[in-house]
């Protein structure tokens, strides 16, 4: 049976030549006994010609009277053979009811009429008669031939071709079983199995096929495909790494870029807590004779601004650094804070005011950390450039996800973009800003991150109220049942 799993094609075109071969031989059976019949039929009308021509002669008309019928066989012993019976009958007074109604023959018009009639003991006969009308009495000439030995020739025609049949068929089984495994089946198997492998993408170990077939040819087009589309796949593969390359060294400039901006707003942000460990420390020194709660004190103090400045440190460090990217389930509230806190020094250099809000609650969803700091921390930074002194930024988390999508929002109130801009701010190198003060890559590569994670971003601006930058972050179905659930507890707490 696996065989013939194998091979379901070459099964369909052996049924369909053993069909045909079928068809074939019972139309060669049938019209052999067509023939056979046909030749009866044709002596049968020789026989009533000859009749016909000498119903006229006195020799014809005193056999037909005295019911001599050795004239009649005599007449045609030529056009009949052994096994044909031929006789003079009167149509009023013979039993031919029996095999056709003498009206039939009244009304023929002089023309033979044939019958075939079937005896009790399933015995068939070719009965012809030719209507003679003598001294205005109706006659006829009864041509009968037995049909033995053309039924048995039509059943040996059946034999013979059910025996052809069956034999095709087994022959044909033999060649599936045989033959047809090894050419079509074992071949097309190992197409079916290198397509399958070219469709996961493994373009290796070239089919071998050795026959001079179109199954060969077919193998040999495959292979070479194959080696085509393993060299694109390489190319591709070496073009995709250089562009991978390329996009994290343009973010990473752009995240050195940020930390530059931020610079002078750290060093103001380092200065105090250095200021007040020198100062704590000249206390300790310049009175060796202090008691110790007041070293303590001191120490504490010390230790507090310089676990300050470490973390100041460490959170520069960090969204400084060049790491791959990793995605993982992290909590939005958590780098929208981290991105306040960084860009803090800066908004307050030029007396710019950030409103962070976010939900209560936990707002998980799977992204890389570092990467979406590095949008939230543009979409900021971009924002602070945009205001003016005394004016407020403000970064908005909403509470619940829509549409499995977190929403955020960062709303500044500055001088806006025009509107014929608004299409073209995430294009590489486009840029509002004066020459020197940026890149023009900030928001093509915000665009890109937001990409790269299922999300979208879009803008609105009025260059009189200023714009939104709107970010929308997908969320698994199980993290936002998650957010849901949690939101209704509090909910339910709170009344």
């Amino acid at each position: 049976m696996k065989r013939f799993d194998k091979m379901k094609l070459a099964a369909k075109l052996i049924l369909l030549f053993i069909i045909a071969v079928t068809a074939v031989t019972i139309m060669a059976s049938q019209l052999a006994s067509m023939q056979s019949f046909a030749g009866l039929e044709k002596r049968h009308r020789a026989i009533a010609s000859s009749v016909d021509a000498n119903q006229k002669t006195s020799g014809f008309q005193t056999a037909a009277n005295t019911g001599t019928n050795i004239y009649f066989e005599n007449l045609v012993r030529t056009l009949a053979n052994n096994g044909t019976r031929i006789r003079w009958t009167w149509l009023e007074t013979d039993s031919l009811v029996v095999r056709i109604d003498p009206s039939i023959i009244n009304n023929s018009s002089g023309q033979p009429v044939s019958t075939i009639d079937t005896a009790s003991s399933g015995k068939r006969k070719y009965f012809t008669y030719v209507p003679v009308t003598l001294d205005g009495r109706q006659g006829a000439v009864e041509i009968a031939t037995p049909l033995n030995d053309l039924d048995s020739q039509s059943r040996s025609n059946w034999f013979t071709a059910i025996f052809i049949i069956v034999a095709t068929g087994f022959m044909c089984i033999g060649v599936v079983m045989i033959a047809g495994v090894r050419w079509i089946a074992t071949p097309l198997a190992s197409l079916t199995k290198k397509m399958e492998r070219v469709g996961k993408g493994d373009f290796s170990s070239d089919l071998k096929i050795h026959a001079n077939d179109e199954l060969g040819q077919l193998a040999g087009a495959v292979n070479q495909m194959c080696d085509r589309l393993r060299q694109q796949q390489q190319t591709i593969e070496k073009e995709t790494h250089q562009r991978i390359d390329a996009i994290e060294q343009l973010r990473h400039a752009d995240r050195l870029k940020t930390v530059g901006q931020l610079a002078a707003g750290f060093a103001h942000e380092v200065g105090t807590p250095l200021n007040v460990i020198s100062g704590r420390a000249e206390m300790i020194l310049s009175d060796p004779n202090r008691s110790p709660e007041q070293i303590a004190k001191h120490a504490t103090a010390v230790k507090t601004e310089s676990e300050r400045i470490s973390k100041i440190i460490q959170k520069l460090l960090h969204f400084s650094r060049r790491s791959p990217s990793q995605k993982s389930t992290n909590d939005l509230r958590e780098v929208i804070q981290h991105s306040v806190d960084l860009i803090q020094p800066l908004a307050d250099k030029q007396r710019i005011k950030l409103i962070a809000t976010v939900p209560a609650v936990a707002a998980e969803a799977s992204f890389d950390f570092n990467q979406l700091q590095q949008v939230i921390m543009n979409l900021i930074d971009n924002a602070v450039d945009a205001s003016s002194a005394d004016q407020t930024v403000t970064i908005c988390l909403h509470p619940q996800p829509i549409d499995g999508q977190w929403k955020i929002e960062v709303i500044d109130h500055g001088s806006g973009i025009e509107q014929n801009q608004l299409d073209v701010i995430f294009e590489p190198f486009f840029t509002t800003k004066e020459v020197g003060s940026g890149t023009g890559l900030g928001l093509s590569i915000v665009h890109g991150i937001i990409e790269e994670h299922g999300g979208s971003i879009d803008c609105q601006s009025n260059p009189e109220k200023g714009t939104t930058m709107t970010v929308r972050m997908p969320t698994d179905q199980t993290v936002l049942d998650k957010a849901v659930t949690n939101t209704a507890s509090n909910d339910q707490t709170n009344n």
